[in-house]
């Protein structure tokens, strides 16, 4: 099965692709720089280049798979509020073009340091 993964070459995406090449899925996982790119790809994993914020890319990533797993985020945090902003479209984005399809949508999350308000 084709699965399309967020924050392929992150500590929990990298680790979720291991589990997945293990398990037979053909895997296409997005990557932000070329460095980035040659990781996953010596692992077998087809890579997409592009980052959370490229929307219609992602959307169409998704629409490619038969289920998507994400577990990227930009961990930017002098400005939490626009990488929650990014990560929250990203996942309206992706589950927007799986709607109808039955296909699963996994989103990881976490918590650190995370004081009160809005995100």
């Amino acid at each position: 099965m084709p699965v399309f993964a967020t924050g392929a070459t992150g500590w929990v995406g990298s680790a979720t692709i291991d589990h997945l090449i293990a398990a037979g899925h053909d895997v296409l996982g997005l990557a932000r720089s070329p460095d980035a790119a040659a990781r996953p790809h010596g692992m077998g994993v087809e890579v997409i280049r592009g980052d959370l914020a490229q929307t219609e890319g992602l959307a169409r990533a998704a629409q490619s798979a038969d289920a998507v797993i994400h577990t990227g985020f930009i961990h930017d945090f002098a400005d939490f509020a626009r990488s929650c902003a990014i990560d929250r479209a990203a996942i309206e984005a992706m589950g927007a073009a799986l709607e109808g399809t039955g296909n699963p949508f996994l989103v990881t999350g976490g918590m650190v340091g995370h004081r009160s308000g809005p995100c």
